[in-house]
């Protein structure tokens, strides 16, 4: 049976604006779950073993992360631990993000992908420095203000300053030098290319010509960055975007394989359960 997924109308947590702040002082041990929504985690202080399905990672004041979707996760062995929690949905919000899309850690971070994320070789987490991090509390205060008060055009500013965050996260990164997430970066396009492109026939070839790497490098390049294959990683946002399909809309189980780029709707049943753990029929039961 999949984990819990928390569901931002039975919180009441988006009632007049797609994007709320959720401060914790003592976050407690918490068993895996997902959302039905977007997640920027935030680290302020303490330590707690951050889990994921077949990863787990101590966590610490300055560490961030993004959760999108059904991405389940929890806590462990929680001490102090102290986080923010800003939830939204980008595609609600509908931000005029200009080049912000061009940014490898725009594209890397805040653009859903559930299953990568879940590898245990993908290391796409962010600590920032003490004075980023800083920077970046202040701005979740005038936030909690905001958010609290509801003055005048508060809506409009929590807007603002979330934006501001997510530029500062995505200069972190691209700071960063860890020699994965420099591999990552270079796959900038090629990610972004696959997220636009799923549903056709997408070949090694067409990946690596996007990279201008070889189909070598290319290959290399994605299993030191993502602990997968280009191709793996294809079938993987496929099934990302299948389950969204099957949970939120009628479309039949074969309908869905086609729509996300499967031509054979039993192997994409195979990697259906592989990936996610339960099968397409199961994922229609949960249709709400």
């Amino acid at each position: 049976m999949p984990p819990h997924i928390i569901r931002a109308a039975g919180q009441q947590y988006f009632q007049t604006l797609p994007l709320s702040v959720l401060h914790m002082q003592r976050h407690g041990n918490t068993n895996m779950h997902g959302h039905d929504f977007s997640e920027l985690v935030i680290v302020l202080q303490g330590s707690a073993v951050h889990v994921m399905p077949g990863i787990e990672y101590p966590i610490g004041a300055g560490d961030v992360f993004v959760l999108h979707g059904e991405q389940y996760h929890g806590y462990r062995q929680t001490a102090s631990l102290e986080l923010v929690n800003i939830l939204f949905r980008m595609d609600d919000l509908a931000l005029a993000l200009r080049d912000a899309e061009s940014l490898p850690g725009y594209r890397v971070l805040f653009t859903p992908d559930l299953e990568a994320r879940q590898d245990g070789t993908f290391n796409s987490r962010l600590r920032v420095s003490a004075e980023q991090l800083t920077r970046i509390k202040d701005r979740i205060s005038e936030m909690l203000i905001e958010q609290r008060t509801m003055p005048a055009g508060w809506q409009f500013s929590l807007v603002a300053q979330f934006m501001t965050i997510v530029s500062d996260i995505c200069r972190a990164y691209s700071e960063m030098e860890n020699p994965a997430m420099r591999s990552l970066m270079r796959l900038g396009d090629v990610i972004a290319y696959i997220h636009q492109h799923y549903a056709e026939e997408v070949t090694l070839d067409e990946l690596a010509n996007v990279a201008n790497m070889s189909r070598r490098t290319i290959t290399r390049e994605f299993r030191n960055a993502l602990g997968v294959s280009p191709i793996d990683y294809l079938i993987r946002e496929r099934v990302n975007r299948a389950v969204d399909l099957l949970r939120y809309s009628d479309v039949s189980v074969t309908e869905t394989a086609y729509r996300v780029g499967f031509q054979d709707s039993n192997y994409f049943t195979r990697k259906f359960h592989a990936l996610v753990g339960y099968t397409p029929r199961d994922a229609r039961k949960m249709n709400v």
